[in-house]
């Protein structure tokens, strides 16, 4: 059997959950097929990889500028169809094998519409539809997104499967010396309070409201900041203008795009994480901050309580006074960090990549 794989989104850095996810899976099924005999994986993509080649482990590279998927691949497809294949990234290419599969991480264009351009929002909700129709299979990651297939564009439930992702986040231990330097690029000290936010800043991870919440909070507590670090996003500048307003302003730190290390030390220096997103489709950043027991402070939205678990501090999303109840109950009741962060270990156990991937290559090779 010949196995095609989208791998267009395979890239080492990782950068966003959707990349994360690609490489995961894509180096997973790597090393599965690398190993037999009667199957053989073709890795499509627009420019060349650096990955494991065997005999049974191949690449095609075909270069293409824009719309790679519903192009290129769609023209590769109607030549050279492999016996299926599989996109882990959305798009379904137009021509493809009667088995395709397709990983549809979310969506949130259906529940944020206004966070869109009309070109986003017009692409995402047709490649969608398109997928649900054409696919033989999609995967998802969570019952929160099979649960809005199913409502916005009547799947059927027995063509979706839920796999959640994976965690294999650890804690790694930097030197002394690289944890002040790094705090200090921050216009952080050690010992300073702060919570900690982690994504793209922009409206649909709600940074508007953790902004409003944080100012309000620090009228009772002056001595902590807020760190929101990330790529900025849709909507940032009129966030950024509202927020400048304020006295307190300067307690709110934006380091921008951090590095893996950058991240390690944020995450274990500050005293909570912050992340009452809009939408998630899974919610990576929750089970890297449960690796270094963090108390967490989320949203009840989409699936976050599906990854989040009893682990979390639950608010509000669309209430900037909710979320500054949560920062407060920190440190007003110690004991419902305990009892939170307490539960954590178990609930980083049920997400493994090994989980992901066997389920995965069940479906493929079925």
């Amino acid at each position: 059997m010949i196995i095609g794989i989208d791998a267009s989104r395979f890239n080492l850095s990782g950068g966003t959950g959707v990349e994360h996810y690609s490489v995961k899976i894509i180096q997973g099924l790597i090393d599965y097929f690398k190993h037999q005999k009667n199957h053989t994986l073709v890795l499509y993509s627009p420019k060349k990889l650096t990955l494991y080649k065997t005999g049974t482990v191949k690449h095609r590279i075909i270069p293409f500028p824009r719309l790679w998927t519903k192009i290129r691949l769609s023209i590769e497809m109607l030549f050279h169809k492999p016996d299926v294949l599989f996109v882990p990234s959305h798009v379904l290419p137009h021509f493809s094998p009667k088995k395709s599969i397709i990983t549809i991480h979310d969506v949130a264009f259906m529940h944020l519409k206004k966070e869109y351009s009309r070109f986003q929002y017009w692409y995402l909700k047709k490649t969608t539809k398109y997928a649900v129709k054409k696919t033989s299979a999609i995967i998802v990651p969570s019952f929160a997104t099979q649960q809005d297939l199913i409502k916005f564009f009547k799947c059927p439930s027995n063509k979706i499967v839920v796999i959640p992702h994976g965690c294999d986040f650890k804690i790694k231990k930097l030197s002394t010396e690289k944890d002040s330097e790094i705090l200090s690029k921050m216009g952080l000290a050690k010992n300073d309070n702060f919570f900690l936010f982690i994504g793209r800043l922009e409206n649909k991870k709600n940074i508007g409201r953790i902004i409003s919440a944080f100012l309000a909070f620090h009228e009772t507590f002056p001595n902590w900041k807020l760190i929101l670090a990330g790529k900025r996003g849709q909507g940032f500048g009129d966030i950024f203008k509202k927020a400048l307003k304020s006295e307190a302003f300067k307690y709110i730190l934006m380091p921008g795009y951090i590095t893996e290390n950058e991240k390690h030390v944020l995450l274990k220096y500050c005293n909570a994480f912050i992340f009452p997103s809009l939408y998630e489709g899974f919610g990576f950043p929750i089970l890297e901050a449960y690796t270094y027991h963090k108390p967490v402070i989320t949203s009840h939205e989409a699936s976050i309580p599906e990854v989040a678990g009893n682990g979390a501090i639950y608010v509000d999303a669309k209430n900037s006074a909710s979320i500054k109840e949560g920062m407060e109950k920190l440190i007003k009741n110690p004991k419902l960090k305990e009892e939170t962060t307490a539960m954590q270990n178990t609930i980083l156990s049920k997400f493994t990549w090994d989980k992901a991937i066997k389920k995965t290559i069940d479906i493929l090779i079925q």
